[in-house]
């Protein structure tokens, strides 16, 4: 089920609910039913799509800060909840917060108890989106689309082209709040819906509608939406939202546990660190919903005609809710972490990965070159070994690949990203000192090795990941005898890779060499293979397809080559004093794939 259908269907069975047989009745006019239903379930998938679309743009705007803001703002319990919710209110997806987190926890960059306290930022930055919704401004939405259209079509900047995606998802966001209005208006002078209605004054009923219908539609701030319009419509009262807004804090849970599926224990144990935080905070602030009231009202302000707005209160609610309990709970993360992992024990890990944080680094020496240079060196040799135990876990993947263990590997490149980036910013701080040529180009050579690693991680990680997942969806997994051509191509790759690394650490000039001697060797391997794929393509559309991505992981293997020569040509340059070619003056060897259709 897509995330398109899952509000049509949760708002079609919302209707179905709150309209009940009765509106065959004689003692009231009849509901246009089919009006109604079209103008909700219009109304809420077009706010749905305008929240994804200001999600996925601030996303891109935020861009690599996003792990920046995770990595470096979580040393702390303290300022990890503000990165929490920093981070959830830039892409205004605390499921985006989410899968970060457990990329983090599950590459080792993150502390498993520092991710609770993560967890209880993004619920704080969710807090954001309700604010947002009570705006209201759904009369002046068609202006805001029309400009967000305008900048996105016209712009010739990526950045001000995301800038108007943002702007056009605000005003479908609006936009399709005032119709889910106009669609619920009639329901105010409906007696069975205001019958229903005051059953909600029960916080417990209440609480239990919210975090069903949450659950049904994966989304929080869809619930959140509704209520918010239930309230402008004046079906609502305060006391009833705010039950409501916590039975939608209780139902997103769910989403979160979704996503653990197939996804290990750190995936889990977040999951139910999620759980635990709304859920408590729910049951602690319950029998305090007349007193949360009372003060929301107090705290609001007034509307021209002296009357408080429902919206902005309920907004304020669910702003205080999540901040009161970040406040209370904060002290107690770390027996909250200790419990999860009674709750879900660790499992034992046979292979496990390298520690990924950096262990040479230290900002103090940056302004003493050679001592920073050398410092630098250690650390981007850590990082050949790191990326070689990704490389040899994507090799051993490809005879017996699971799910799991494809999984694992993109995490372990999360650790690869974070330690170039501390490499980067290590180097970017040497360059404000006074460097003499050489250690210029020492430096260079530094972070020249780093982007080929980097590269060399996301070749693995995410590109050949992805192609193993294609086949595996497809249940076409190559026979033993075709993943054995394939794995035998890559460990000459993965042999020159390491090769590569040994000359690069101890600056053997010798050892480079014999990596860019193994072109001829490579290239012949590489063309049997592709001749051996060829042969075995089927007449079927599935056997054409299988044909394409194993032609592409070939290509994958190819591009992890040519990685490996150029650390080797970096080590040679360096050695010889040439910068961009080797000892006889050529470029690294290029193997190239014949054209395939």
């Amino acid at each position: 089920m897509t995330a398109l259908f899952k509000p049509v269907i949760a708002s079609a069975i919302l209707l179905l609910l709150i309209i009940p047989v009765a509106n065959a009745a004689d003692d009231f006019v009849p509901l246009e039913t089919g009006a109604m239903m079209v103008g909700l379930v219009g109304g809420l998938a077009l706010f749905l799509y305008g929240m994804d679309h200001l999600a996925s743009a601030l996303k891109t705007l935020a861009g690599a800060r996003l792990r920046f803001i995770l990595s470096k703002m979580t040393r702390n319990r303290f300022m990890a909840v503000l990165s929490g919710a920093l981070v959830t209110g830039l892409v205004q997806s605390s499921s985006v917060t989410t899968v970060l987190v457990v990329g983090f926890v599950s590459a080792g960059l993150m502390p498993f108890a520092q991710s609770i306290a993560v967890i209880m930022g993004a619920n704080v930055g969710s807090t954001l989106t309700a604010q947002i919704i009570a705006f209201r401004v759904d009369a002046v939405a068609p202006l805001v689309m029309a400009i967000g259209f305008g900048l996105t079509m016209m712009a010739t900047r990526k950045r001000v082209a995301m800038a108007g995606k943002a702007i056009l998802g605000t005003g479908m966001l609006f936009f399709g709040m005032g119709m889910m209005s106009d669609a619920m208006e009639p329901l105010r002078t409906y007696p069975p819906f205001i019958d229903l209605m005051a059953e909600m004054q029960n916080p417990v009923l209440a609480i239990i509608v919210a975090a069903f219908f949450t659950a049904l539609v994966q989304s929080s701030a869809a619930t959140t939406g509704i209520i918010i319009v239930l309230a402008g419509q004046g079906l609502v009262t305060l006391d009833g939202g705010i039950a409501l807004i916590f039975g939608a804090n209780i139902g997103t849970c769910v989403t979160a546990l979704l996503v653990t599926i197939g996804k290990g224990r750190d995936a889990l144990r977040t999951a139910i660190g999620h759980v635990l935080f709304n859920v408590g905070g729910v049951f602690l602030w319950l029998p305090f919903i007349a007193q949360l009231s009372e003060f929301v009202t107090d705290i609001s302000f007034a509307t021209n005609g002296g009357q408080t707005d429902i919206a902005r209160e309920i907004a304020n609610a669910h702003s205080i809710f999540n901040i009161a309990n970040v406040i209370l709970m904060i002290a107690f993360v770390p027996w909250i972490a200790r419990l999860i992992e009674k709750i879900v024990p660790p499992e034992t890990v046979i292979d496990p990965p390298l520690d990924p944080s950096p262990k040479y680094l230290m900002a103090e020496v940056t302004n003493t070159p050679a001592a920073a240079i050398a410092l630098l060196r250690n650390e981007v040799i850590h990082m050949g070994d790191i990326v070689t135990d990704v490389v040899r876990r994507g090799r051993e993947n490809m005879r017996k690949p699971t799910s799991k263990k494809l999984q694992r590997i993109s995490e372990l490149d999360d650790g690869v990203d974070s330690l170039q980036d501390a490499i980067a910013l290590f180097a970017s701080k040497m360059r404000r000192s006074e460097l003499l040529p050489g250690e210029l180009d020492r430096l260079q050579n530094e972070l020249e090795v780093s982007n080929h690693l980097e590269a060399v991680g996301d070749l693995v990680a995410e590109e050949m990941v992805e192609l193993v997942s294609e086949l595996m969806d497809l249940r076409q997994i190559p026979s033993e005898e075709r993943r054995a051509q394939i794995t035998e191509l890559f460990e000459i790759a993965e042999n020159c890779l390491k090769q590569a690394l040994t000359a690069y650490s101890g600056d053997d000039m010798e050892t480079a060499r014999a990596v860019l001697a193994r072109d001829q060797e490579f290239g012949a391997k590489m063309e049997v293979t592709l001749h051996r794929i060829s042969d075995a393509i089927g007449p079927r559309d599935v056997d054409i397809r299988c044909y394409r991505i194993n032609v592409a992981l070939v290509e994958r293997i190819n591009r992890l080559f040519q990685r490996a020569c150029r650390i080797a040509h970096v080590t040679i340059s360096g050695l010889d004093g040439h910068k961009a070619a080797g000892d006889d003056g050529q470029s690294p060897p290029t193997v190239t794939l014949p054209e395939t259709f």
